[in-house]
């Protein structure tokens, strides 16, 4: 076989290889015009290799951003360097539809590309040769141990029955917001808040209705709050609500609102109709307060006060 032939054959395995490699190949030249559209190209776009070739990338996809990926291949010709863009920058470049569309988690393909150089005999460069991988498995999975990562997260921080936050979280909160009250000064007011006789209920009714008291308490002071407030079960019948950025007057009325709507309430059981009431106290941040626990004490000591009077108010700290 001659040294033609032999180069002949050559070149017609690469370009076979070239077109059904399990990647996209395109190249452009300086004028973004396509000179090679690969079958991966093809199959994935619809567009096939002879109407593709010769036209501009952006004429064939006009939804490409021409500006941003223009600087891009402009920079790989100008610098002669590899540019790589991740799908985690850019979750596609070419809009393709997902291999596995019904039992996979993406509806497009998720892409990492590659622009690199192609290098002429004489050392310049007039064409940029983009290399489509399709990654969507891989980012997919990320996604999903993402997502779940969060929501393990999110779970951590929720008190399972009252979907409000849970004591850890109430002492992260507390924490955070007394030390920016210790640096930035401010009026911000926290209250502590029971159900009032929560124990008669458990014994009259049953644990199950004293959970649905729970529950339905909870949504009322969750629906009640600002979303800068915050609000968490502390532990049993007890609740810790802060709020930042309101002295103790605006707390007393926040406190007064969310007491009348509890005692107006009728929490339905299968057998039964509940009523029940709710406690209040209250205190500011005070530069007395050494730590946040000092400052949970004042309030402490403000609902034992309002459950030492007959309960179903709200009391707010004062020194006697």
């Amino acid at each position: 076989m001659s040294s033609n032939a032999e180069d002949m054959m050559e070149l017609h395995w690469l370009f076979d290889m070239l077109q059904h490699i399990d990647v996209g190949l395109v190249v452009l030249n300086d004028k973004y015009e396509i000179k090679l559209w690969n079958s991966f190209m093809e199959n994935h776009s619809g567009v096939s290799s002879s109407i593709a070739k010769e036209q501009s990338l952006f004429s064939v996809f006009p939804d490409i951003n021409s500006n941003w990926l223009e600087q891009k291949l402009d920079n790989v010709i100008a610098l002669r360097t590899s540019i790589f863009i991740s799908w985690e920058q850019r979750p596609h470049l070419f809009p393709f539809k997902s291999y596995r569309p019904i039992t996979g988690m993406a509806d497009k393909m998720y892409q990492n590309v590659a622009l690199r150089p192609i290098t002429n005999a004489d050392g310049t460069v007039k064409y940029v040769c983009m290399v489509v991988y399709d990654v969507t498995d891989v980012a997919t999975n990320k996604e999903s141990l993402s997502n779940a990562n969060r929501k393990l997260d999110f779970l951590s921080k929720m008190d399972p029955l009252t979907h409000l936050y849970n004591r850890g979280s109430v002492d992260k909160k507390l924490k955070s917001v007394f030390d920016a009250f210790a640096s930035r000064g401010g009026s911000h007011s926290l209250v502590m808040a029971d159900i009032d006789y929560f124990k008669k209920v458990n014994d009259q009714y049953g644990h199950p209705a004293g959970d649905l008291v729970l529950q339905a308490v909870s949504k009322v002071l969750g629906s009640s709050i600002r979303k800068t407030d915050f609000v968490g079960r502390y532990g049993g019948e007890e609740f810790v609500i802060l709020l930042p950025n309101t002295d103790a007057s605006g707390a007393l009325f926040f406190c007064e609102s969310v007491r009348k709507k509890i005692a107006d309430l009728k929490i339905k059981t299968a057998n039964d109709e509940i009523s029940v009431t709710m406690s209040f106290g209250i205190s500011e941040a005070s530069r007395s307060d050494k730590v946040p626990c000092d400052w949970l004490g004042r309030s402490d000591e403000a609902l034992y006060k309002a459950k030492g009077n007959g309960r179903n108010q709200s009391v707010v700290y004062s020194r006697e």
